[in-house]
């Protein structure tokens, strides 16, 4: 039921989509190759490559105004490029960087609001294309009015290269990334991790745990700082390609490293007030604990974009004191 009433929305919202186009005149791109105009200089003024879907599509050299539907909105911000529009209506209250998107039109979720992105008159639309959420009717979708170009959820490093190759910017890019890598070899020096030490990330929700794999927070322990993931989380999550995974408490204790992380947005009051599972028996057991190796995260570092991976090497020494 839930798929055929998606199906009928989305079938009424392309209905107005049509009638919007057909009022706006030429101010919708279609989707089919155009040959390249060349600038005075004689420089292209569009490119034609293929995304990560296999999309072939001609899109400008230089975008004027870009519509993005992913959740690493920092890689496009490290780029000093704000988008006109983006999915903002997730992650606008957890990411680390809320003073960045001023001036960002929300337009919905993945799938996002056809009308608003219309009314944004893009030239160039980027589509997250990862996880099991996609949908080429989404993408037809955007692409009547914008070419649209997928991207896969590559490492931070290999995503921010393949988004700076597409919008021109690949030279800022690998500036950004080398500058990182500095910045890192400094703060090694802060953050002393012992040779074959190994830390695990939760995130606790309510009274549920969720495992992570090699995705969000963990990559900067993992590919950053240098600590090795638990042998369990190695084998049942970043072997298997897994992002996370629900775990109850009776075998935290089998996935846990040397040091934890918990990510949460409970301060140690609210934790004590409430039936919190630090008093839990299987928690005490874990040797992070008794060893008083945890560390509470807010989940708002819970992102592995350029922006929030930069200004969480500022706040580590004093989230791990």
């Amino acid at each position: 039921m839930r798929t055929a009433r998606r199906f009928f929305v989305l079938l009424a919202i392309t209905t107005l989509m049509i009638a919007l186009v057909a009022a706006c005149g030429t101010k919708v791109q279609e989707s089919a190759p155009t040959v390249a105009t060349e600038q005075p200089k004689g420089e292209a003024t569009t490119k034609m490559i293929t995304d990560s879907k296999g999309h072939t599509v001609v899109i400008p050299t230089q975008a004027r105004k870009i519509v993005y539907t992913g959740s690493d909105l920092g890689d496009l911000l490290a780029l000093g490029i704000k988008p006109a529009g983006a999915a903002l209506g997730v992650i606008a209250k957890q990411v680390a960087y809320p003073d960045l998107l001023v001036g960002i039109q929300d337009i919905g979720d993945v799938s996002a609001n056809l009308e608003k992105v219309l009314s944004l008159e893009p030239d160039l639309i980027l589509m997250d294309s990862g996880g099991t959420y996609y949908k080429s009717t989404d993408y037809d979708a955007l692409n009547k009015i914008a070419p649209t170009v997928t991207y896969d959820r590559l490492p931070t490093f290999e995503r921010l290269l393949v988004i700076g190759d597409i919008l021109g910017k690949k030279q800022a890019a690998e500036k950004w990334i080398q500058d990182f890598k500095g910045k890192v070899a400094g703060m090694k020096g802060k953050l002393t991790v012992k040779e074959g030490e190994t830390a695990t990330v939760f995130i606790r929700l309510g009274k549920e745990f969720y495992v992570m794999g090699n995705s969000g927070f963990s990559t900067i322990l993992y590919d950053t700082l240098g600590y090795k993931p638990a042998p369990k989380v190695k084998q049942t999550l970043i072997d298997k390609n897994e992002r996370f995974s629900d775990v109850s408490n009776e075998v935290m204790p089998e996935f846990a490293g040397d040091y934890l992380f918990v990510l949460t947005d409970d301060n140690e009051a609210a934790r004590a007030a409430s039936d919190s599972f630090t008093n839990d028996s299987v928690y005490k057991s874990i040797k992070a604990v008794a060893n008083k190796q945890v560390y509470y995260i807010p989940t708002k570092w819970n992102f592995d974009d350029p922006i929030t991976k930069d200004r969480l090497l500022d706040e580590l020494p004093k989230l791990m004191k």
